[in-house]
């Protein structure tokens, strides 16, 4: 098994929302230049690159594999964070390895992505065995994500941020307990966990499995 501190690659391509309709080339123009100061300097260790095309793509270098998933995640719930703004989707192939292996990885992720309906995320590694378990827990981590209202979103962002059920609601203008029941109806708590598990597995700190 891989000792941890390998490298991982994402592809990475924004798109609008699918359910969107009628967003001019201009509102969707301003909404993906938001999305280039966020890959361009996210932290050290990062190295970003940018494809072009009519969306947002590019490829992403993490020197530590094991932030991967997390930066990820960090940026899905950053862009959709606002629901008075169009809804971006991140579509991401991630690979893990020395960098040639992980962009060859990184490749196979992203075109498995076009063969599964309604799949935002494929991660691989060089381990069939740790490949099958990450299928399982992509899968289960997108069919979340995909059914999140605009209002989880807009809770999960800062809640994820160490914000205050109570500071929620005030922000928000609506009561606390009602930010709570939005995360609950999101399953906040599982996909927290199976996020970790994933990372886990990804990093190659899994015995085990």
């Amino acid at each position: 098994m891989a000792t941890g501190n390998a490298g991982a690659v994402l592809l990475l391509e924004v798109r609008p929302e699918p359910r969107v309709r009628g967003i001019d080339a201009q509102r969707l123009d301003e909404r993906l230049a938001e999305v280039r100061p966020l890959l361009e300097s996210p932290e050290p260790g990062y190295t970003w690159t940018f494809a072009g095309g009519i969306t947002f793509g590019g490829r992403l270098y993490v020197d530590d594999c094991a932030g991967a998933l997390p930066f990820l995640y960090r940026l899905r719930t950053e862009l959709r964070k606002d629901p008075a703004k169009p809804p971006l989707i991140v579509l991401a192939g991630l690979g893990r390895g020395e960098e040639l292996v992980a962009d060859r990885l990184a490749s196979e992720a992203f075109r498995t992505l076009a063969k599964r309906k309604n799949s935002w995320t494929c991660a691989l590694t060089s381990e069939s065995h740790e490949c099958r378990v990450l299928s399982a827990f992509c899968k289960a981590l997108d069919s979340f994500e995909r059914g999140w209202t605009d209002a989880q979103w807009e809770a999960i962002y800062r809640r994820d941020r160490n914000v205050t059920l109570q500071q929620i609601g005030d922000e928000l203008g609506i009561a606390y307990q009602n930010v709570s029941k939005r995360l609950i109806a999101a399953h906040y708590s599982l996909h927290k966990e199976l996020l970790d598990a994933a990372c886990l597995v990804f990093s190659a700190h899994s015995p085990g499995v």
